[in-house]
């Protein structure tokens, strides 16, 4: 009986022992650490993947049932003593209600309530975060461009002409808060901060502008035209095409020429003719 139980120990010992070992070595590895680097990159489908990302980065910024009323005009809010609407705080300076997730964004207040529909338009209102992190992702495809080896031209343009339409639309949706911002325009490294100059309104558009002009060279007027998007026939209507591309460069270079963002951009509260060249 003393040899069964000291035997019995011995091998409850040993799988201890075991499951402890294979467990250290589990917990030991980083998230994601059995996945290849070039995995998101490798194909067309992959890589498309990684873009769909900037897709669901989109801010809402015209949600009507979140409390916003930018569609009632200047002299119209929702309620007539009402402090919640975003363009209420916009009309007194208060930019901060679209980049801390501590605030009440659209109406919504992050306080703890349990509700996870406000706080995920609470999420979708935060234009500044949400636009500095696809600018960044949009960079990081752009920079991993030469891994995509299993595709054809047409794909290898459509990646690249998303990445590029977002890049400059992202900085586009800043610009209409902040005016000038830096362009960025590569990977900037996770472990340094960044001193980079402050551009005004026209260099930053022109530069927004040029990136969505060239994404326009790339992208088609039509998805369901194209051989990679045959998969999703029917439903790509609401990816960036060469349209949009053309249309939010236009609108860009038409904003910065403007008498307002040009007495920002030079002093002069005349049109910018120069922006019109483009």
């Amino acid at each position: 009986m003393k040899k069964y139980i000291s035997g019995l120990s011995r091998l409850l010992l040993l799988a201890g022992v075991m499951v402890t070992a294979s467990c250290t070595d589990y917990l030991d590895k980083a998230p994601g650490s059995d996945i290849d680097e070039n995995e998101p990159y490798k194909n067309f489908r992959n890589f498309q993947g990684f873009v769909e990302e900037l897709y669901g980065g989109i801010p809402s910024i015209t949600s009507t049932d979140s409390h916003n009323a930018w569609n009632h005009g200047e002299d119209e809010y929702w309620e007539p003593s009402d402090t919640r609407p975003v363009s209420y705080h916009v009309d007194q300076g208060n930019y901060r209600v679209m980049v801390e997730d501590g605030t009440y964004i659209y109406g919504f207040p992050r306080n703890g309530n349990g509700n996870p529909e406000s706080d995920k338009k609470a999420d979708k209102g935060n234009i500044w975060r949400l636009s500095w992190k696809c600018i960044r992702k949009a960079n990081i495809g752009l920079a991993n461009m030469e891994k995509l080896q299993s595709a054809t031209q047409e794909e290898r343009e459509l990646i690249q002409g998303q990445l590029l339409f977002f890049r400059g639309w992202f900085h586009f949706m800043l610009m209409q808060y902040w005016g000038g911002l830096p362009y960025i325009d590569h990977v900037l490294p996770s472990g340094e901060t960044p001193m980079l100059p402050r551009l005004n309104y026209r260099e930053t558009a022109e530069l927004a502008a040029a990136d969505m002009e060239a994404a326009a060279k790339l992208l088609p007027v039509d998805w369901d035209k194209t051989t990679a998007g045959r998969p999703t026939l029917g439903n790509n209507n609401m990816r960036a095409n060469k349209i949009m591309a053309l249309a939010f460069a236009g609108k860009c270079l038409l904003w910065a020429g403007s008498p307002l963002m040009n007495y920002e951009s030079s002093g002069d509260a005349s049109y910018n003719t120069r922006s019109e060249e483009h």
